[in-house]
């Protein structure tokens, strides 16, 4: 290991292990405060499940965190599973491998931090003979995927269960109906 100059504070990134699913849950929450609007109680709702959901998805070897460590903090994450898919045309294997939860600290955004976590994802799932990466971007995410080759989808949704909606946020300005 090349030894540090000084003042220069290194950044690493590293796969997360168990004993990171509580970073790697708030920083789950913090990323959907900052693009939708949920209650407090859906969040810890959701903060539970996602932390069973990623642990037992770590053990089965499906799932990685990466972290940015900046000197000593943990300033940013993100995470990829592998998730079965159906098989089709033009697409080799039956697995894609999905990127989630991507955050970085408001003090630390805008120094490649987003970016690098998602070529070590790449590289984890290139790793795995995973032909393909998929993702849903926010608003603020959309441009960094694209500068990394990522293409946008026609994909839909439809809800199954009658729940509240929950509107979420966005930075493009949509004008108002005027009523008369």
């Amino acid at each position: 290991m090349a030894p540090q100059s000084a003042g220069v504070v290194r950044t690493v990134v590293r796969t997360a292990t168990a004993k990171d699913l509580d970073l790697l849950v708030r920083h789950r929450r913090l990323m959907w405060e900052a693009i939708a609007d949920f209650s407090t109680r859906d969040h810890d709702a959701a903060d539970a499940v996602y932390r069973r959901w990623a642990r037992d998805r770590m053990r089965s070897r499906r799932f990685a965190g990466f972290i940015v460590e900046v000197g000593a903090e943990s300033v940013a994450s993100g995470c990829v599973w592998i998730m079965d898919v159906q098989p089709r045309p033009g697409r080799s294997g039956t697995a894609a491998a999905y990127l989630l939860s991507m955050f970085t600290e408001s003090d630390h955004r805008g120094e490649g931090h987003a970016t690098r976590i998602v070529r070590a994802a790449i590289r984890w799932a290139r790793s795995r003979g995973i032909p393909i990466m998929l993702l849903h971007a926010s608003d603020f995410g959309e441009p960094i995927y694209r500068r990394l080759g990522f293409e946008r989808t026609r994909e839909m949704r439809r809800s199954l269960v009658r729940a509240p909606r929950h509107k979420a946020r966005s930075s493009r300005k949509t004008p108002r109906r005027a009523t008369h």
